[in-house]
């Protein structure tokens, strides 16, 4: 279910389920973005509880990555815990529009940057790597009004193209969806698994600042707990197997994305959106070492 009815469906029918009581991920690194408060935390706190190795921790501030570091250590002991600093919002200067930029270009970025790493270890330890995207359905409500600019991403910059801010949000994440998508297409499922996970509507950071009474309210009725959406996340990066590679995963299944994805425009859409991603990756990262990623990507996806 797509829609705005199916949603709410969903999010009052299903039950997620987290990770099997018994599954030991001993041996095994994770790297998780936004780990510092809701889901992200969830993710890092039950991955810790199944005995993950090492667990790096992704976050744009390093205090808060370090606060959220030692509450992990309280009940992982055991689990190497690192901090990085990630800014997914930031190009050092950006200029882009903020969904755009931490829905998609900092999202691809870094998609493109673990690659190389990923792709080495699957390759010793003869088991692929996972490489899960936070999706989301309101890919399925965007009218995408860009998407027959000559340039999708920069008619996105322009300020004459912004509207309401949750029509931006889901256009982002739209674009997110075509990305990995397209991403898979071009990676070896032996190798790295991609796929994109939707959490549904939970009870988390990403909301804080709407404070409306009616958005409390079905917070309060509707949303799922973080912990409830760390097992989507879970879900998709640790038990799916290359089935799930390239697939929009919904309520713990393979799902198809939105129609227009699927659709022969969409799909030209795809391949257009990643040539502009890669061509603006390029030139804003010059420091960036993206030559390695791309140079063991195959040449192109088949139709």
């Amino acid at each position: 279910m797509g829609g705005q009815f199916g949603f709410l469906v969903n999010q009052i029918t299903f039950k997620p389920k987290p990770l099997p009581s018994d599954l030991q991920l001993d041996k095994q690194t994770a790297l998780v973005t936004g780990s510092n408060v809701g889901i992200g935390l969830e993710c890092a706190r039950q991955l810790a509880s199944h005995g993950i190795s090492r667990i790096v921790l992704a976050v744009r501030t390093l205090t808060k990555g370090e606060s959220a570091k030692s509450e992990l250590a309280k009940s992982a002991p055991k689990c190497d815990i690192e901090v990085w600093q990630l800014d997914l919002e930031s190009f050092e200067t950006t200029g882009h529009e903020t969904n755009v930029q931490v829905n998609h270009l900092g999202t691809a970025l870094l998609s493109l940057l673990l690659l190389p790493a990923l792709q080495s270890n699957a390759k010793k330890l003869g088991v692929s790597g996972r490489l899960t995207f936070a999706s989301s359905e309101v890919h399925f409500w965007t009218p995408f009004k860009e998407q027959s600019a000559p340039n999708i991403l920069a008619r996105m910059d322009e300020e004459s193209s912004f509207g309401p801010s949750m029509e931006r949000y889901n256009t982002s994440k739209l674009l997110n969806v075509f990305w990995f998508r397209e991403l898979a297409a071009r990676v070896d499922a032996g190798e790295v698994i991609v796929n994109g996970a939707n959490p549904g509507f939970c009870a988390s950071e990403l909301h804080r600042h709407d404070s409306s009474p009616l958005f409390q309210i079905l917070n309060k009725l509707l949303a799922w707990t973080p912990e409830q959406g760390a097992y989507f996340f879970l879900d998709a990066a640790v038990t799916k197997k290359e089935a799930s590679h390239g697939a929009y995963i919904q309520e713990q299944k393979i799902t198809e994305p939105s129609a227009l994805v699927l659709s022969p425009k969409g799909k030209e859409i795809q391949k257009r959106l990643w040539a502009e991603t890669l061509e603006l990756l390029k030139k804003a990262c010059l420091g960036a070492s993206l030559d390695e990623a791309i140079a063991s990507l195959k040449a192109e996806s088949t139709p």
